[in-house]
């Protein structure tokens, strides 16, 4: 018997990818995108009932779990708990559910700027945050931060930036991330946004903003449709607004070597009342995340 799609905590998410930076040079794009909410317990369920899909084997759209965390198809859940002991946090807190919010692959290829791991304890309560950040330079690198506000809230962090990304940027700085977690009703939107800071000011926001669809063929043939060969487009944008901006310009950065630890340690931050989201006056303008 295939599993009923709303019988998931996996699901689809379709919205749009905003990008602005503030300084040195102003510069905005932003493109439809589509996201998999991938529930690790739910992996072989999920292929089973959606054609199409596929994990760790060549598929039209699929999860590849390489592409995460370790980077060698070992356990997601043990490098997590690994990523939390490195944190300094308790391990217990990867114990429950893990939820890998990221681009799939699509027939074969496969690039994600950022994962985001929604970890929760024992009792499903989501307890901290892992955001992997990867560069084109075949670099990666884990922030971890605890959650301190319930899930039907949103949660902001901070971290210290410790990877290059960007050759238009230094390393110097920090990130705020701002997330309106998922929420199991269909139709319902999330969020992500990430505000990059130095001692001048705020250089940089991307934004993610996303409207639940079941995990299901009929879902993902949707999905599809919104954003086709998602993966694909990511990869050659990046390429073509870093010639723009280098015709801006702007001063090409050499890639330092990567850090040598893989986990950067960051912080629960408050979220101030004009921020949020359980204010239905400001809940459109965060969801919307960065204008034009």
């Amino acid at each position: 018997m295939r599993d009923r799609p709303n019988s998931f905590a996996s699901a689809w998410y379709v919205g749009r990818i905003t990008h602005t930076r503030h300084a040195p040079v102003r510069h905005h794009f932003d493109h439809s995108i589509m996201m998999g909410l991938f529930d690790l317990d739910e992996m072989d369920r999920l292929q089973a009932a959606v054609r199409g899909f596929g994990v760790d084997r060549w598929s039209p759209i699929g999860f590849r779990t390489a592409d995460h965390g370790p980077a060698d198809g070992s356990s997601l859940r043990a490098w997590a708990t690994g990523q939390l002991s490195n944190a300094g946090l308790d391990p217990g807190k990867a114990s429950g559910p893990i939820r890998l919010l990221c681009m799939p692959r699509t027939c074969g290829f496969g690039f994600d700027p950022i994962t985001v791991w929604f970890l929760h304890d024992a009792d499903g309560v989501p307890s901290a945050l892992i955001h992997e950040v990867r560069n084109t330079f075949g670099h990666r690198h884990a922030y971890v931060a605890p959650i301190d506000r319930p899930a039907h809230t949103p949660w902001r962090q901070h971290a210290d930036k410790t990877m290059h990304v960007s050759p238009f940027f230094d390393r110097d700085g920090g990130y705020d991330f701002t997330v309106m977690p998922p929420q199991p009703t269909a139709g319902s939107r999330m969020s992500l946004r990430i505000d990059y800071r130095n001692v001048d000011g705020l250089l940089l926001t991307a934004s993610f903003v996303g409207e639940r669809r079941p995990f299901s063929t009929r879902g993902m043939l949707g999905a599809v449709l919104h954003s086709p060969a998602v993966t694909h487009k990511a990869i050659v944008g990046i390429h073509v607004e870093a010639l723009k901006l280098w015709r801006k310009g702007l001063a090409y950065r050499s890639v330092p070597l990567p850090p040598q630890q893989g986990v950067t340690a960051g912080t629960a931050c408050p979220i101030a009342r004009s921020q949020d989201q359980t204010n239905p006056s400001t809940q459109n303008q965060l969801l919307k995340g960065t204008s034009r």
